[in-house]
């Protein structure tokens, strides 16, 4: 018999081992790469851009010219509201003051409508979504291939497909954090249009960023060089395909995001340019793509991963 006290050790936990590694891979997608370099320095330029247009005031229509030497939209929709009795009949006058009306609604939602398309669709939804997800989502396979330390987590008592899961979940606080600070960071720095979009569009980053994550996480167990392919992919298919005529942009995830801004600025008839070019879906099918989209690539990369011979990193 021992001396000493007896130490019973608790039996392994599987859902221990694979919260361990989770907390792990968080740790280590705090390394600072060159990706994720460039997207903060995209970051702070697109603020700069925005900082300084707002300065300038140049979101709002109401002080913009017509023509040069005419007068603004605002002077303009003024002199036609003092002028609005002169000689008119009661109907016809009634007609006039509610064109007058709408057009001073649009007037004064003119520096979020134009907000919206020039910087939060044309540049963050296409473009800087895309590529801040991808500077932590392919690192989190890809930076064990490189590495060559797949060899290490395949000796882990977990099955394959529990750690693609794992490696998954630890690059998505970064994605989140990453994209949803950097949509305040270029909302904030507009001003007061920018505080109206960053309070309608943020659940579209966030449903955006977990399905683009997803996405870029299987391209990661597929390639051994997944930032280039996500690379190429954002520049080619995201920011291009997602604009053109047609049926092909409906296989964009920048489509089903935008559609739910278009959705969630209904009241304020914020509207693609042609209905007919764009046509967006409504907001509930965009959600249930999306989130249909994030479980199925998932599922597709715990399939793969478990089934993969990754015999170049062993």
């Amino acid at each position: 018999m021992p001396d000493g006290p007896l130490l019973l050790e608790s039996p392994p936990s599987p859902l221990r081992a694979w919260l361990t590694l989770v907390s792990l891979g968080i740790r280590r997608q705090a390394r600072v790469r060159q990706m994720v370099w460039i997207a903060l320095g995209l970051m702070a330029a697109t603020a700069l851009f925005v900082g300084l247009n707002t300065s300038m005031g140049q979101w709002s229509l109401l002080e913009r010219r017509a023509r040069p030497h005419r007068m603004s939209y605002e002077e303009h929709l003024l002199h036609l509201r003092a002028t609005q009795g002169f000689l008119r009949p009661e109907p016809a006058a009634a007609v006039h003051l509610a064109v007058l009306g709408a057009t001073r609604a649009a007037l004064d939602h003119s520096a979020f409508l134009v907000f919206s398309r020039w910087i939060i669709f044309a540049v963050f939804q296409s473009f800087l979504l895309p590529l801040w997800t991808l500077a932590f989502a392919t690192d989190a396979i890809g930076g064990e291939r490189e590495g060559r330390t797949l060899i290490w987590l395949f000796t882990r008592p977990l099955p394959r497909w529990s750690i693609y899961l794992a490696k998954y979940f630890s690059a998505l606080p970064w994605c989140l954090g990453m994209n949803l600070l950097g949509f305040a960071v270029i909302c904030l720095s507009a001003g007061e249009p920018g505080m109206l979009a960053l309070r309608l569009f943020w659940p579209a980053v966030l449903a955006g960023t977990f399905a683009f994550a997803a996405l870029f996480h299987l391209i990661a167990a597929l390639f051994r060089r997944p930032a280039i392919i996500g690379l190429l992919y954002s520049f080619f298919f995201e920011t291009l395909v997602s604009d053109l005529p047609g049926d092909l942009k409906r296989m964009s995830l920048s489509f089903y995001i935008r559609s739910i801004m278009f959705d969630a600025t209904s009241a304020l008839e914020l509207a693609p340019d042609s209905l007919t070019v764009y046509s967006p879906v409504d907001g509930a099918t965009a959600w249930g793509v999306l989130a249909g989209v994030t479980i199925v690539l998932t599922l597709i990369g715990m399939w793969f991963f478990s089934r993969g011979e990754y015999t170049e990193d062993v």
